[in-house]
């Protein structure tokens, strides 16, 4: 049986190649990332779209750039990353996985921010 730290370890360890790839292979270049089957139906932009690549700009710095992209992501990643890192800890401390514990409201709020934003991105021209 893996121990909760050694979890933890593989989990940042796939993290981290995952940022290295996307570091190395910008999706602006190469075209093995997935593409968004929401765009390809019905040429709206989703709340998810430009997602990997405003990841890919963050990682190298660029935040105007990452929040052209994708605002909702950009400004949502420290919190997620926050999140994982509190989890991360807690796995390596006390050797158990547990997900810390988010008050239900704020779970409420932030799909209502994202869903409001995925419906602005809808109107917004192609392009822009």
């Amino acid at each position: 049986m893996i121990s909760a730290r050694n979890t933890a370890h593989l989990m940042a360890a796939a993290a981290a190649a995952g940022a290295a790839a996307l570091y190395r292979f910008s999706p602006q270049e190469y075209s093995f990332y997935p593409r968004c089957p929401f765009f390809a139906l019905t040429h709206h932009y989703c709340p998810g779209c430009g997602a990997t690549r405003a990841i890919a700009e963050l990682l190298h710095g660029n935040l105007a750039a990452a929040l052209h992209f994708n605002a909702a992501v950009t400004v949502l990643l420290p919190f997620v990353g926050a999140y994982l890192a509190t989890a991360y800890w807690t796995a390596l401390k006390e050797d158990r996985i547990e997900w810390p514990g988010i008050p239900a409201w704020t779970w409420k709020f932030a799909l209502t921010c994202f869903a409001a934003f995925g419906f602005g991105r809808m109107f917004t021209p192609v392009g822009w």
